[in-house]
């Protein structure tokens, strides 16, 4: 019996994530989750060896509050400052005068809406994300990846996980404390492992990929997804 499926944690705020037909669903959130998930994407963080008091931006939109939120603190809790904008493609040109006005060592979770807002002002990508690390979603990653000379990662919603490239881009952690990681016909299925306020149990979560389960090169045992289309 998986005693996290029944021993729901009180949440402390509400966020949504999306399911494998795209529809956003509630995800109530607690505390314990927040404080997990910051110390997982710490481990991530570390392995890039930024400076501290370094700027890192971070776009994301308000419903991913769940997500957001712990990997904020994990910014701050390495040293660094985390600066926020929306991912959409009205808030483009804030991304633009964030990157220009301060001096940023990475950008987190650059979607291709960012990018288009960007182009439609006039803004190059490859010369505003340059000398930095850029975590971007599908779409952008691949935009973005055409250009060797920037230094890019992967971030991918994987159901209720937003998971995360470390430096050496060998597939996106997940979290092993907090997630039992599988493949079922190539689709990723995620199994709660602690108490959460929203439990899963073997959730299809619509995303393609193959789990690698051997220590990363970064040093970290968490499972990693190799991301796979269609």
């Amino acid at each position: 019996m998986n005693t996290a499926l029944n021993n729901p944690l009180p949440p402390m705020a509400v966020g949504r994530y999306q399911d494998a037909d795209n529809n956003n669903v509630p995800l109530p959130f607690s505390v314990e989750e927040v404080e997990r998930a910051r110390r997982a994407y710490s481990r991530l963080l570390s392995s890039f060896h930024l400076r501290s008091r370094s700027n890192i931006l971070i776009t994301g939109l308000l419903h991913e509050s769940a997500q957001i939120i712990p990997l904020e603190r994990a910014v701050m809790s390495e040293g660094m400052v985390a600066i926020s904008a929306d991912s959409h493609l009205f808030d483009a040109r804030r991304v633009e005068s964030i990157t220009r006005g301060f001096s940023l060592a990475g950008a987190i979770g650059i979607t291709p809406e960012t990018l288009t807002g960007l182009e439609q002002h006039g803004h190059k990508p490859e010369q505003l994300f340059a000398d930095m690390v850029i975590w971007a979603k599908a779409g952008a990653y691949e935009t973005l990846k055409q250009h060797p000379q920037l230094n890019v990662f992967r971030i991918a919603d994987i159901g209720p996980v937003k998971a995360m490239e470390c430096s050496h881009g060998a597939g996106v952690h997940v979290d092993r404390f907090e997630w039992q990681v599988s493949e079922d016909n190539g689709e990723i299925v995620l199994t709660s492992r602690l108490a959460r306020s929203t439990p899963f149990q073997q959730y299809h979560t619509g995303v393609k990929g193959r789990v690698i389960t051997s220590a990363c090169k970064c040093g970290n045992i968490d499972p990693r997804i190799e991301l796979t289309e269609g």
